[in-house]
């Protein structure tokens, strides 16, 4: 038959397509690989660094030694519900094997993940590891049976590493079908009812329940919007910080995403604070991939970060914008903030309809309104009051002189 012949007949006509299927059966697949496209220009914000989740990464080397301390969670799991034998879990988790499965893309690809078992075994321990973990960064009591000294779930070493490993946590190819959480502490006593309250709390979320630990960060982070709206892209009219400042724009900080405002009679640009450390880079990068193929059709962080880019131009406005509380870096400095916010705008997409792309077009609005040359009135009254303050300044220096040469004759 030869090798053509051969590939052609193996293949499957009926089927075919796995993505069309999805659609057809109105599921998706809420983890999924980043193209290698996007991954290659930064690979350690897309690869974990201390601890796999799911089965993407594991086996890894340098991530060997985590496997470890999942094990010692899931002691620690199972002693505290002595009753409760270890294959209520399992077998729990293999009546709802096949949609556990169906949440990976390309699962089908990876040979070692084909027998059921060893899928819900990794199920499990990686569940238990997230529950433990999460627990613990609440500050709820569930680490009290922790030693003092334990370097992942003590105070101490929860401390220590928290950073990197809440980064791993939050890469999109390191996720857990939130489905799996909720089977754990269903099982394990808590009541139905309360299941999605209780991951909501520790996952610092609205009430779930959620596709995975990102989607259920991202809800918080963007104060739970459910909007579905159509992706739309459109014209952004660059009006930096420094730009808007000369015409009168003063700006202030807000709580959340949902907060973001213009105010038109005060002219006042309401931001919520932009955190950029080495840490929230590779979280904002895993967050906007997320987001471009996730299940809801909103863009409002791509649209925030787009708007970021618009103010931000140089480190000037890095500067106005830092000194307003609205960007807070521990980076050396703000150029080195600028290229990340450049870094971070690379594929994100801007929604017509998400709040910030509507507070963008209303600031835009209202620079077009103003005359050409009113930002020179702006410009010349700052220069009118501090030659005014450098006048008053030099007139009191001169009575000063004057008063001390009397008093030094006397």
């Amino acid at each position: 038959m030869g090798e053509l012949g051969e590939m052609i007949s193996n293949l499957d006509l009926i089927h075919g397509d796995p993505y069309m299927e999805l659609v057809l059966q109105q599921r998706i697949q809420p983890i999924f690989r980043v193209p290698n496209c996007i991954k290659e220009r930064n690979k350690k914000a897309y690869e974990p660094q201390m601890v796999s989740i799911g089965p993407y990464y594991y086996g890894n080397e340098h991530l060997i030694p985590m496997q470890v301390h999942k094990r010692r969670a899931l002691i620690h799991f199972l002693r505290r519900q002595p009753n409760i034998p270890t294959e209520s879990y399992t077998n729990k988790l293999k009546d709802n094997v096949m949609e556990l499965r169906e949440s990976y893309e390309q699962l089908d690809l990876m040979q070692t993940w084909q027998d059921d078992d060893r899928f819900v075994q990794l199920m499990l321990v990686d569940g238990v590891f997230l529950l433990e973990f999460l627990s613990v960064m609440r500050g709820t009591q569930r680490n009290h049976d922790y030693a003092s000294i334990d370097p992942i779930f003590g105070e101490r070493g929860h401390a220590l590493i928290y950073n990197s490993v809440k980064q791993d946590l939050l890469l999109l190819e390191n996720q857990l079908p939130y489905q799996v959480l909720s089977v754990l502490l269903s099982v394990s006593g808590v009541q139905e009812e309360a299941v999605d309250a209780a991951l909501s709390w520790i996952m610092f979320a609205p009430i779930g329940p959620g596709c995975h630990l990102l989607d259920m960060y991202m809800k918080g982070l963007l104060g739970g919007s459910d909007q579905q709206n159509e992706d739309q892209r459109v014209n952004v009219v660059r009006h930096s910080a420094s730009k808007l400042h000369k015409y009168g724009v003063q700006f202030k900080t807000v709580g959340s995403y949902n907060d973001i405002k213009f105010n038109k009679s005060t002219a006042t640009l309401k931001l919520p604070h932009f955190e950029i450390n080495e840490y929230s880079i590779s979280t904002f990068l895993n967050l906007k991939a997320y987001e471009l193929r996730g299940d809801n059709n909103t863009k409002e962080l791509s649209s925030y970060i787009r708007l970021l880019d618009t103010l931000v131009e140089s480190a000037y406005d890095v500067s106005l914008l830092r000194s307003r509380g609205i960007i807070v870096s521990s980076l050396a400095s703000d150029e080195a903030v600028v290229e990340v916010i450049k870094e971070l705008k690379k594929d994100a997409v801007l929604d017509a309809n998400c709040n910030p792309s509507v507070v963008l077009k209303e600031v835009n609005e209202y620079v077009e309104g103003k005359p050409k040359w009113s930002w020179l009135l702006s410009y010349w009254r700052s220069i009118v009051g501090a030659a005014t303050f450098l006048l008053v300044l030099t007139l009191l220096q001169t009575i000063y002189s004057i008063l001390s040469f009397h008093l030094r004759k006397q």
